[in-house]
């Protein structure tokens, strides 16, 4: 199997999108570290379904399919998650990832995880703070909730980072990364950074 594409297509698809609709600028040209490019407004909508993506690809699927659900199991415990019908809501400064999960014990019912991120008003960068306790079936959040949370949070970040690699690459071949996140009831804004240069970092090329 070939080596999976670090961008995503359906994220290259959507920036690509906002191009045409002259929402975001051309691909950025000798963009040094730290250089900031347009910033990217995703509708809840489509952050939903971007961030099904990130979900398969965090549970390492990197190609087309039509698998919806995921499962894991610990011990003789058992939790499917159904990608297809993952949801985002976004207020003033949160973020909320509903999960909808399936199990022996409850059947069908749905987990949400919240994150306070930055807003207009109050902007926080990268900075994420999750509920300690996700919201959901006392039975699955009892058993599962820390591993909930850490997968909303991966599938966000995910989400973030393959929206800001579409965008671009620097002038030394790295693809940008995110450095800021807000929210609002209009969806994320996400804005794109050349990244920094680490001693002995090469960065992510695609």
């Amino acid at each position: 199997m070939s080596t999976p594409s670090v961008v995503a297509p359906e994220y290259a698809r959507f920036v690509a999108d906002l191009r045409r609709a002259d929402l975001v600028g051309p691909p950025p040209e000798k963009l040094a570290e730290g250089n900031l490019v347009d910033r990217l407004h995703v509708d809840p909508g489509s952050a939903s379904r971007l961030l099904q993506t990130a979900a398969l690809r965090a549970a390492g699927i990197y190609w087309k399919t039509s698998r919806d659900t995921i499962v894991w199991a610990e011990g003789g415990r058992e939790l499917a998650i159904v990608v297809s019908r993952i949801e985002v809501e976004t207020g003033h400064g949160l973020v909320t990832v509903h999960l909808p999960v399936r199990c022996d014990q409850v059947g069908e019912d749905v987990v949400s995880v919240s994150f306070a991120v930055g807003s207009e008003d109050r902007p926080a960068g990268l900075y994420a703070a999750a509920e300690r306790r996700p919201r959901g079936p006392a039975v699955v959040v009892d058993a599962w909730g820390e591993n909930l949370v850490a997968f909303a949070w991966q599938c966000l970040l995910g989400l973030l980072t393959g929206l800001t690699g579409a965008v671009g690459k620097d002038d030394r071949g790295n693809l940008l990364v995110p450095v800021e996140v807000a929210a609002n009831a209009d969806g994320l804004f996400v804005t794109p950074m050349a990244r920094h240069r680490f001693y002995g970092s090469t960065g992510l090329r695609g």
